[in-house]
Parts: C-alpha cells; sequence; structure tokens
C-alpha cells in the first residue's frame, strides 16, 4: 500500500497528467517533449524537494498544517510558473497548470483555517475532473477510458489514505471536493 501511495503521490501529477493530455501534446516535437520532462523533474520535482528536506527539514512522510502551508505555497508558486513557461512551450497544456494553481491556493487556504485536506485525492479528484472538462472542451475520442483510469486510481487512493490512517472520511473528501472546485476554470480554457 506504501508503494501505491508513493507512486500515486500529488508531486507526480504532471507526469500523470499525459494520462489525458497524450492526445494534445504528442504532436510536438521530440526535443520539445524531452525539454518539457526535463523541466518537470527538475522544477517540479527535484528543486522542491530539495527545500523542503535540506533548507526547511519538513517531514514529507507526516507534515504537520504548518509544514503544509509551506508546501502548498511552494507548489502553487511552481504551478504558476508552470502556466507561464506553457504559454511558450506547449499552451494546450497551461490551463492544466492553472487550474493546479488554483487547487494548490485552495489547499494553502484551508491549511491556513486549520484543515487538514486530503492532498492525494485532491490531485486525483482534479484530473478526474480535468479529464471530464478536456472531453468536454475537445471531444478526444480515447479520453473516456483514460478518465476512468483516473477514477479508480482516485477511488484506490481514497481507500489507501483512510486505511493508512493519513485522513479521515471527512479530510479526504474536503481533497475531492478541493480537486473538483480547482477543475471547473478548464472549462472557459
Amino acid at each position: 500500500m506504501q508503494g501505491v501511495a508513493v507512486l500515486t503521490h500529488p508531486v507526480f501529477l504532471p507526469i500523470w497528467s499525459l494520462l489525458l493530455y497524450f492526445p494534445l501534446v504528442a504532436k510536438y516535437a521530440n526535443e520539445k517533449m524531452i525539454l518539457a520532462a526535463i523541466w518537470v523533474g527538475f522544477v517540479y520535482l527535484l528543486l522542491p524537494y530539495l527545500y523542503f528536506k535540506v533548507i526547511r527539514k519538513i517531514n514529507l512522510a507526516g507534515p504537520n498544517l504548518a509544514e503544509r502551508r509551506s508546501v502548498f505555497k511552494v507548489y502553487a508558486l511552481v504551478s504558476g510558473g508552470f502556466t507561464i513557461v506553457n504559454v511558450f512551450l506547449i499552451p494546450e497544456y497551461m490551463s492544466f497548470f492553472v487550474g493546479l494553481l488554483l487547487l494548490n491556493l485552495i489547499l494553502l487556504f484551508l491549511a491556513f483555517v486549520e484543515l487538514k485536506a486530503s492532498w492525494h485525492t485532491a490531485a486525483w479528484s482534479y484530473l478526474s475532473c480535468a479529464g471530464l472538462m478536456l472531453l468536454y472542451n475537445f471531444k478526444l475520442a480515447n479520453l473516456p477510458v483514460a478518465i476512468v483510469i483516473s477514477l479508480g486510481i482516485l477511488v484506490v487512493v481514497f481507500f489507501i489514505r483512510f486505511h493508512q490512517r493519513a485522513h479521515s472520511y471527512f479530510e479526504l473528501l474536503m481533497g475531492i471536493a478541493a480537486g473538483v472546485l480547482a477543475s471547473i476554470p478548464m472549462l472557459f480554457f
């Protein structure tokens, strides 16, 4: 179960998002895709990890509310940066990062009011709803399969996080609601 929790961690969301966005980004040259992969790996994964572990010394396995606020602030900034970069790199991907920015801001707000929403369920409900928004906007033929897969992963993540006693039902449902709310602006992009 711990392995599934790690593989489905929200920091890997840009990678998992290719499950839905592949039909839109596949048209780009390999050089652009390699550059995007390096950018995601370095800026979204490596830099925050080093910042959290070395500088802030955050317990990433079980962060308290103050540490969660720090994590959500950093990922809100990173998602905002990705939004700007994708205006020039892969414009179809920009709406995903706008929603991800909003998701991190919602989770940051909840942490500021002393509520601990599940980041895992927030990320996977966001990805599932983002798939629905893409289906509505672009009517891609193979997308329903990807949406069902992401919804299935959301259900698995929900039960694993509850079984591991990482969150209560309320915190898990709050995460799902945050993900749904953050995906709504994708209707307009």
